[in-house]
């Protein structure tokens, strides 16, 4: 789907992962200040855009720059929005996490982070995407899954859920395979990708060639502005925050996962009745292994 710049800035939750979203493609320095922007405290006295550019060693013009870039107005309009941002997700926003953290205090802020999570990402999920993303995969000859690194072990999740329903796909991690793959591949056929940052080369050849050769590209990636979304026939959007010790990427799986599965069931839909015959079959047949017993 096409993203423009025009699309309507969200309000309270949903304006962080926008803004990370809209980093991509910024100069190291813009996108310093939209991450120094985002650390909760840093604008909670108001300060002023001199003392924010003092803070941060740049310019004022810089600042109203960004601020225009992410689309305010000016830098009076992107305060006001990210002091509503932080007083909505107060709630929400783990303090962060250390390594002298008691027990109790790691797994309430690990699990808080994942709500923080997957509560801004379904604040700006565009579910028609999602749609119309999943009728083309279910029409698909031919469907081939790319990720490499950790976006293959959600590629190989996905696989085994659509194997369980009776859509039979394949997931690639290897960039040698995933261009062979890309060169067979067809018009009626699909890939979905996905990659958080999407800026590995090898994957954006096999990405570009499968397109090429007229396949439709699903991508959950980090950003529409990402160079794999920008050959992406349907774009998911994953923008997920980093987070102290766990990282970016690590976030970012959990809103991945719970994306793919709303993907999942919208692809199920299609045919509500076989889905649910195949997944009684493929849960018969895994039922038949033999368990463990005690005392064998």
């Amino acid at each position: 789907m096409a993203y423009s710049a025009q699309d309507k800035i969200p309000q309270g939750i949903g304006l962080a992962p926008w803004l990370r979203m809209r980093q991509e493609g910024m100069t190291g320095n813009e996108s310093r200040i939209v991450d120094w922007l985002l650390v909760p405290g840093n604008l909670n006295a108001r300060p002023a855009i001199k003392e924010v550019a003092e803070a941060l060693g740049v310019s004022e013009a810089m600042i109203v720059k960004v601020a225009k870039l992410l689309g305010f107005s000016g830098f009076r309009q992107l305060r006001s929005a990210i002091g509503a941002y932080f007083v909505q997700s107060e709630q929400v926003l783990p303090a962060e996490l250390a390594f002298d953290e008691a027990p109790q205090d790691v797994v309430n802020k690990v699990f808080n982070i994942s709500l923080r999570t997957i509560m801004e990402g379904q604040s700006i999920v565009n579910a028609e995407e999602i749609r119309q993303a999943a009728r083309c995969f279910w029409q698909a000859k031919q469907r081939d899954l790319y990720g490499v690194g950790g976006s293959n072990a959600i590629c190989a999740d996905i696989q085994h859920k659509f194997l369980r329903i009776g859509i039979r796909c394949h997931t690639y991690g290897d960039t040698h395979l995933m261009a062979m793959s890309a060169a067979l591949l067809q018009p009626g056929d699909v890939v979905l990708v996905v990659t958080h940052s999407g800026q590995t080369s090898d994957l954006i050849a096999a990405v570009k060639l499968a397109k090429d050769n007229g396949a439709q590209v699903i991508c959950i990636t980090h950003s529409h502005h990402s160079p794999v979304a920008r050959l992406a026939d349907f774009i998911i959007c994953s923008p997920a925050p980093d987070t102290p010790l766990l990282g970016r990427n690590a976030s970012a799986r959990i809103l991945q996962l719970t994306l793919l599965d709303a993907f999942f069931v919208s692809v199920a839909q299609q045919d509500t009745a076989q889905a649910t015959a195949n997944m009684q079959k493929t849960a018969a047949i895994v039922a038949l292994f033999p368990r463990w017993q005690w005392g064998n």
